[in-house]
């Protein structure tokens, strides 16, 4: 009985559809006429105009992100710092690792890549893009590979020179590949001795940090091979008072400064073999509570000699986390100059180079905020950065 009620009720739809369409097919059809109006015709547009950005400002921030959820579509989105409006954004491989220009023509990308997306035969390479179109120029592959890991800012760095690109591998011997990036070529592995990450030290030399607090320098020839190995004299504690790896690097002055896990800086001098001065503290008198922390916690401002660091209240080993104040330092005093509460905890910071410099700190829930380093004013605030934008990069620094 259902099934018969079913049937003429399907039976009668149609029977009103094909009535309805009848009577839709009996009204006389609007009239087309016979010219559209001038202001409807546009022609078609065979050719797809690429936006040309300006050079690069020193306000400009680049943000690097992986992506966590889907490690395998990295972006990098490329923001003016003082309002925090997008200027573009590429696409990148499998947890990437970025470096900037020392002249704000291009940026490049270490990368990797599966021929079936999450599988199949892995490529890994450098990719070249320019800074104003956005275009990849080309790409160097890396037949030996990449270490992959969570990105880490100094995973990549340039030769003081910029014609030399070091990228950190674990295939599994420590290793720096060295990319010849005015050639657009792969020169060779330059053997790291089992320590870790690039800090370059010259046009030709690049420095690791070993696993027992020394520094190993390498230096290399224009065919990629490595003609010299020094080690340093153990400088800090790595096993019970390790360093930060993201120091905080200015190239163009050629220093760094190291910061360990209880507060202590260490200043560095990346000419050559690189020289360890005297370390000093954070922390002064009623900071007890306080300890550095975060990923890439600390950023240097050349001209005007200040140090920023992100700081929270924690125990020892809590250096995993995000900072709840930028603590600022005058690093030739050795003295905190102010103390920045953020609005939101962060465990990613980055400064602008130019003589009114910015702050920028960056959440782990994809916020990031610019604030201006004369007033301590915040200037922009920009949410939903993607999903998670990890690592940030100023040109100059």
């Amino acid at each position: 009985m259902r099934v018969y009620a079913m049937r003429f009720a399907l039976l009668s739809i149609g029977a009103w559809l094909s009535g309805a369409l009848v009577e839709a097919w009996a009204q006389p059809a609007t009239p087309i006429p016979a010219q559209m109006p001038p202001q409807a015709a546009l022609p078609t547009q065979e050719d797809h105009p690429t936006a040309v950005l300006p050079e690069p400002s020193p306000r400009w921030i680049y943000v690097l992100e992986p992506v966590f959820p889907y490690l395998v579509a990295s972006k990098m989105w490329i923001l003016d710092g003082d309002d925090l409006s997008i200027k573009g954004m590429v696409n990148g491989g499998y947890l990437p690792n970025a470096v900037l220009s020392h002249d704000k023509s291009r940026f490049w990308i270490a990368e990797t890549y599966w021929s079936r997306g999450s599988r199949g035969t892995r490529t890994d390479v450098v990719t070249a893009w320019d800074t104003k179109t956005l275009d990849p120029l080309g790409e160097v592959i890396l037949p030996n590979g990449r270490f992959l890991v969570v990105p880490k800012k100094h995973n990549a760095t340039l030769s003081h020179d910029g014609r030399y690109l070091f990228s950190f591998n674990m295939d599994p011997a420590f290793s720096l590949s060295v990319v010849d990036v005015n050639e657009m070529k792969y020169l060779g592995e330059l053997d790291t001795q089992g320590c870790s990450l690039a800090f370059a030290t010259g046009t030709n030399s690049v420095a690791s940090i070993c696993p027992d607090g020394r520094f190993v320098h390498l230096t290399f020839d224009a065919s990629g091979k490595l003609t010299k190995t020094e080690l340093s004299e153990p400088w800090f504690d790595s096993q019970n008072d390790p360093v930060f790896e993201h120091a905080a690097v200015h190239r163009p002055s050629k220093r760094a400064f190291f910061i360990s896990y209880d507060g202590w800086v260490y200043p560095v001098t990346l000419d050559g073999m690189p020289k360890v001065g005297e370390r000093w503290k954070l922390q002064g008198p009623g900071d007890e509570e306080w300890r550095p922390g975060g990923w890439q916690l600390a950023a240097f401002h050349a001209a005007s000699n200040r140090l920023f660091v992100t700081m929270h209240k924690g125990g020892k080993w809590t250096h995993k986390q995000a900072g709840d104040e930028v603590w600022v330092f005058d690093v030739a005093a050795k003295k905190r100059v102010h103390r920045l509460p953020l609005d939101h905890h962060s465990p990613t910071i980055a400064v602008s180079q130019d003589e009114k410099p910015l702050l920028f700190a960056l959440t782990e829930t994809a916020i990031l905020m610019s604030y201006d380093t004369t007033t301590w004013q915040k200037k922009a605030e920009r949410s939903a950065l993607g999903i998670s934008p990890w690592l940030l990069y100023t040109f100059g620094e």
